[in-house]
């Protein structure tokens, strides 16, 4: 079993957890190996992964990579070097802070091999729901709590499965996926959330382990960028929210020309329906595509059309029951907006442009160098 670690600039918790997962490894009897990307961090932290090769009492490669990738683009390179020299083995993923503890490293670990001997493909995600008995009482960092409350909510949205920990970076990987793992897209924090949103649209087992809460006090050493990559992360959403209001200003002003050139007000409705809903199909349709297979153009069109036929049904009739219990018509007409905007985005993401697809998640033989040819690498069999 490999356990890979990418790493970007560390401080000595990397030294730390190596060591630890040694101890914890020969304590069960587990054989692994450690995979530690150095992910451009330049020569100042050099001496902590020399560190690293001369502390842990296990097997360790070093990957240098020559400039800074991002966690997506190490962990892809990671998993290409597994696949061409340690081809069949399980995979686990752990951060570089210290975050996760060596048993529940090991856990997970156990977990994914567990599938792998049935010849199931999976993906173990190692959920953070356990307190630290150690600090217990201790609050979870308000980023951490916003950020875990928003990407639950939004991945329900998106998909229809609840999972508990969407952003954890503690994850089991069977050998037979490494190839479709490899073709996610995204090189930054984006690509483990591009993942997990793609799992579900195959038939690859997604499972859930839970593991303890650990979290650096100001975690200092985590070089997530709060808005660039919360960007990157919710894009998805925040480009539907933009296009639904893109098209509702599109309407009003396709309605008020229609009605300017002599169209009766029925004709002008039509029209600029017509007109605003083809701008937001076309937009929402390239926002919502997440790499994975999807249904053709003609399909979601008539999806598009009957969700919009039920949403305007829903719509008046909202309208007409609010309205009827007394509130006022501008009110009414929000809260209804606020109610089908999550529901047309939740249909459109798993129904008007997504279809099922099975994954044939067989291991390739890499026969030439990929992608990160010209990394350094060095093994230390300690």
């Amino acid at each position: 079993m490999i356990i890979m670690i990418p790493a970007y600039k560390p401080d000595h918790s990397l030294v730390a957890l190596c060591t630890e997962l040694a101890d914890e490894a020969q304590s069960r009897g587990a054989c692994i190996e450690l995979l530690v990307i150095d992910d451009g961090s330049g020569a100042e932290f050099a001496p902590i992964f020399d560190r690293v090769r001369n502390t842990a009492r296990t097997p360790v490669t070093v990957l240098e990579l020559p400039e800074n990738r991002g966690k997506g683009g190490a962990l892809r390179a990671g998993s290409e070097w597994v696949q061409l020299h340690h081809p069949g083995q399980s995979v686990v993923t752990a951060d570089a802070d210290g975050q996760h503890l060596p048993a529940d490293i090991l856990t997970v670990g156990a977990a994914t091999e567990s599938y792998k001997l049935v010849g199931t493909s999976a993906i173990v995600l190692g959920v953070r729901t356990l307190d630290d008995q150690k600090t217990k009482g201790q609050k979870v960092p308000l980023r951490s709590r916003i950020g875990n409350t928003a990407t639950i909510g939004f991945f329900a949205l998106a998909t229809g499965r609840k999972i508990a920990d969407t952003q954890t970076g503690l994850r089991g990987f069977t050998p037979d996926v490494l190839d479709w793992v490899i073709s996610v897209p995204g090189n930054r924090y984006e690509y483990e959330f591009s993942t997990l949103l793609r799992v579900t649209r195959t038939d690859i087992v997604l499972d859930q382990v839970p593991i303890v809460k650990v979290y650096e006090p100001g975690n200092p050493t985590s070089h997530f960028r709060p808005v660039r990559d919360s960007l990157r992360i919710y894009a998805p959403l925040i480009i539907f929210l933009a296009a639904s209001f893109a098209g509702f200003i599109t309407d009003t002003l396709a309605l008020l020309f229609l009605v300017s050139c002599g169209l009766n007000i029925i004709a002008a409705v039509v029209g600029a329906r017509i007109f605003s809903a083809s701008i937001n199909f076309a937009i929402n349709r390239w926002a919502m595509h997440d790499g994975g297979k999807r249904p053709s153009t003609r399909s979601s069109v008539v999806r598009y059309s009957v969700l919009a036929l039920m949403l305007l049904a829903l719509n008046a009739g909202l309208l007409e029951a609010l309205t009827w219990a007394g509130i006022h018509l501008l009110v009414a007409k929000i809260l209804v907006e606020l109610t089908l905007i999550p529901v047309s985005f939740a249909v459109q993401k798993r129904w008007v442009f997504s279809a099922a697809s099975s994954v044939q998640a067989k291991p390739k033989k890499l026969t030439q160098q990929p992608e990160h040819q010209r990394i350094k690498v060095s093994v230390y069999p300690l």
